[in-house]
């Protein structure tokens, strides 16, 4: 019996459900592409100004001047641009799905009395604004009741416009933790607590390290960098909001001694982050130094900004690329070999004269231009694992110099690779230290060097 009674319950849900599937959701005209009702005659480049009243109970207020929005309530603040406009655009585009009853008799059951979220607008010209309430969804999920304030006619919308329309006033602002223009910034200075400041300076296109050390800097590092601080989004906002944060307060989030500040200049404009605690759940409190607001940011973003000046410096130990070498002198035990590149006669079926290699000193011959170019890859690859203040005092030395790019303006680069024991260190001309390398990626460039000249 007890079997029975349940399968008669099963039985009636089914029923009711597919009662309103009949009675409500089929409603729908079958053709989809048929005309709809606006729900709106506005367009959304008049609309000035949005209150949203979120299903959190958030009430937020947006106005517009010219293009740009603003959150006007409950707090003053720019608002995010993206946000607001696709609210706006929303609004225009709004569709009646279904219309349903012209005047219900209750609309509690949907969610109405009183509305779960409601969406209040003007546009230029207006005199009174309109609203939109918004229920609960329907059975099925697809649609959400609806109704205009002051209209008993009930309908439904689109239910993926939910989260659109229902924002927090969290939602609603801008979020970007550092206001910045990444393009002016000339200087990048990173102050790690404990650490010395790390000064990185543009000078045309390039960046250098000009402080503990002075050498050239990774362009690739440096534009994460300014990339993840223009880009860095404020997760939560936790104090100065409404009031500035107190010295309790700062000492509260890390930030009356930050764990790591971040300045950037633009001429005699700065801006500076301030990077605090870490809280419960993993992010960072921070602040922008030019605002009272303490916020949270992802925990990455220390690792992105606590860089030593190893981390910053351009790894390559050699600037020159097989195919942009000219010439290339390699001193060892005491002997200097010398090659020259040039152009050779055209290959087979070819009109372009292929590059020649020849050694020039302390011969006058031809080599392998094949094996040569391994070699010259081997070399240009090196890449250094880390950097020492002092290179080793001795070691096998092996002095490369090499020229490369424009013939009529070659660029010119001496290194030094000195090897003492399973250690190699390459001492770059005018750079700070030395750069350890990879020994069995040395190892193999000078056995094909001693296989090219026939030397031990």
């Amino acid at each position: 019996m007890r079997g029975g009674k349940s399968l008669l319950v099963l039985l009636v849900v089914a029923l009711g459900l597919g009662a309103y599937i009949y009675f409500v959701e089929s409603k729908r005209d079958v053709d989809d592409t048929a005309k709809k009702d606006k729900v709106f005659a506005v367009q959304a480049g008049s609309i000035d100004e949005v209150t949203i009243r979120s299903a959190t109970g958030d009430e937020t207020t947006l106005k517009k001047t010219g293009t740009d929005w603003t959150v006007t309530a409950p707090v003053q603040a720019p608002a995010d641009q993206s946000t607001a406009s696709s609210i706006a655009s929303t609004i225009e585009t709004l569709d009646i799905q279904n219309s349903l009853e012209d005047n219900p008799p209750s609309v509690k059951q949907y969610g109405l009395d009183p509305a779960r979220f409601s969406v209040t607008f003007k546009a230029k010209g207006d005199q009174t604004s309109h609203r939109l309430d918004v229920g609960n969804k329907t059975p099925t999920g697809s649609d959400l009741y609806a109704r205009i304030g002051g209209q008993p006619k009930l309908f439904l919308i689109s239910g993926y416009l939910e989260d659109t329309l229902t924002r927090t006033t969290f939602d609603l602002r801008d979020k970007t933790a550092l206001k910045l223009d990444r393009d002016p910034v000339q200087t990048i200075t990173l102050a790690p607590a404990g650490s010395p400041a790390v000064t990185l300076t543009k000078s045309g296109a390039d960046w250098r390290l000009t402080t503990p050390v002075q050498t050239a800097a990774d362009l690739d590092s440096v534009n994460t960098i300014l990339s993840r601080l223009s880009g860095e989004q404020m997760k939560a906002i936790v104090a100065g909001d409404t009031a500035a944060p107190t010295a309790a307060d700062l000492k509260k989030y890390g930030l009356d001694k930050p764990q790591a500040t971040v300045t950037l200049g633009a001429g005699s404009t700065r801006a500076a982050l301030a990077i605090g605690a870490k809280k419960d759940d993993g992010t960072l409190y921070a602040r922008d130094l030019s605002r009272p607001l303490v916020f949270t940011v992802d925990a990455t973003l220390a690792a992105d900004v606590e860089k030593k000046p190893q981390d910053l410096r351009v790894k390559d130990v050699f600037a020159f690329r097989s195919y942009s070498a000219l010439g290339v002198d390699v001193t060892r035990a005491s002997t200097t070999y010398s090659f020259t590149k040039s152009a050779g006669k055209p290959a087979n079926g070819e009109t372009t004269p292929t590059d020649v290699w020849k050694e020039t000193k302390p011969e006058a011959k031809d080599v392998n231009t094949t094996g040569f170019t391994d070699f010259l890859n081997s070399i240009s690859s090196l890449r250094a694992s880390s950097f020492v203040d002092h290179p080793l005092a001795k070691g096998d030395d092996v002095v490369i110099a090499a020229r490369s790019g424009d013939a009529a303006k070659p660029v010119s680069e001496r290194v030094t690779l000195r090897k003492a024991g399973d250690v190699v260190q390459a001492i770059v001309d005018g750079q700070p230290g030395a750069a350890v390398v990879s020994t069995p990626d040395f190892d193999k460039a000078m056995t094909q060097f001693k296989e090219l000249t026939g030397t031990k």
